[in-house]
């Protein structure tokens, strides 16, 4: 169990508002010129994933060494752990991550190989929500919204969210070719989740969950049965993967190219498959499933996230049958309850280390292939199309 200083979690929740190519880039969804219009760098990745893992770490070497080293310096803060019992805490975590994906061991070597960083550290960049929520009753607060059937205006699945977590983050796009000729757009929040969309039409939302049940710990790390689920070439096996692997860190909502749309939320030794209502879902970082409201952290600790949860599913409401990437994404540049809205805002009364904010935004379409992706607050930054 990590240590504790002596921030306790219900102050440090209230004050931080935490909870959550080379294709065709312009500036969708009206062009509004007040907006920034930011084309993120686009990483380009291929081979084996040992390739591909030397390919990151090179390519994103300064990113990766401060994005560890700012989850780490709030793990300090949090929870008075040092860098060496953090490393040590997350190599904790490896044997039964690299057991479960055969995979992964050598794109962490090549991660570390790449980034000039000790395996530790290379892995440690993939279990940053596990240092910060094992045992803490800590959430990330992000916010999601997706639909699909008779809650679209084409039928089709759309989905999207913001990235809320502490300020000064580095989040990244990369576009990766693997071996099996399978392309992904992923989002990677350095030291933390990564967002998903491949070629076979398969995309995902990460919304943070915390369940309190502190004789109990993850078995398997994020950064282990995500990337593996998110290789998958149809829902029914990313799935099954994830009711296998997924426990208590994420709740992880999946969308298809064929209109399919579910949630997988988990506690620490369950899970429940949520399904879409009149053809929409939502989540923040409250629980949603009846039976493991009793485990919530978020709803003792932090409520911003049921007030958000709520708000949506009142923009959610009048949006029946019309939910597409304009309609999406003006609910994700909703302000109510600023700052810790579901556009979320540094609040200036946090101590400038543990502040927050929507680090960027994105929208789904997986069956155009394509992600829209604000580099920033959507309010404040357009959305531009890539294509995986």
């Amino acid at each position: 169990m990590l240590s504790k200083c002596n921030v306790s979690r219900r102050q440090f929740l209230r004050l931080a508002g935490l909870a959550a190519i080379t294709n065709w880039a312009q500036p969708v969804l009206g062009g509004d010129s007040m907006k920034n219009s930011v084309k993120m760098p686009l990483i380009k990745l291929s081979g084996t994933p040992g390739d591909v893992g030397r390919g990151w770490g090179k390519s994103m070497a300064g990113n990766i060494h401060q994005g560890l080293n700012r989850i780490l310096s709030v793990v300090h803060d949090v929870h008075g752990t040092s860098r060496t019992e953090a490393l040590s805490f997350a190599m904790k975590l490896w044997p039964a991550a690299r057991q479960f994906d055969p995979e992964l061991e050598p794109f962490v070597r090549g991660l570390a190989t790449g980034a000039g960083m000790g395996l530790e550290e290379a892995w440690a960049t993939r279990c940053g929500l596990e240092l910060l929520f094992v045992n803490s009753g800590l959430a990330a607060m992000c916010t999601t919204l997706a639909g699909t059937g008779q809650a679209t205006a084409d039928g089709q699945a759309i989905m999207g969210q913001n990235i809320d977590w502490f300020t000064d983050t580095p989040i990244a796009l990369v576009h990766i070719t693997r071996s099996d000729g399978l392309r992904q757009l992923v989002l990677p929040l350095l030291g933390l989740g990564e967002y998903t969309l491949n070629s076979a039409g398969l995309g995902c939302c990460l919304n943070g969950v915390s369940a309190m049940q502190p004789h109990l710990e993850p078995k398997i790390s994020m950064g282990a049965y995500l990337p593996r689920a998110m290789r998958q070439t149809d829902m029914t096996k990313a799935r099954r993967l994830l009711e296998q692997a997924s426990r208590g860190i994420v709740a992880v909502t999946l969308a298809d190219a064929k209109g399919g749309l579910l949630c997988i939320e988990s506690t620490l030794d369950d899970y429940e498959v949520l399904q879409p209502r009149n053809g929409l879902l939502t989540h923040a970082n409250n629980y949603r499933t009846p039976r493991f409201q009793a485990v919530d952290g978020c709803r003792m600790i932090f409520p911003d996230s049921q007030a958000r949860t709520a708000r949506m599913d009142e923009l959610t409401a009048g949006l029946a049958g019309k939910l597409t990437p304009g309609t999406l994404g003006r609910a994700l540049t909703d302000h109510q309850g600023y700052p810790n809205a579901i556009c979320r805002h540094p609040d200036p009364a946090v101590p400038p280390g543990l502040q927050a904010q929507s680090l960027g935004s994105f929208i789904m379409l997986p069956s155009q292939g394509a992600m829209l992706v604000a580099a920033g607050n959507p309010c404040t930054h357009e959305y531009v199309r890539y294509e995986v």
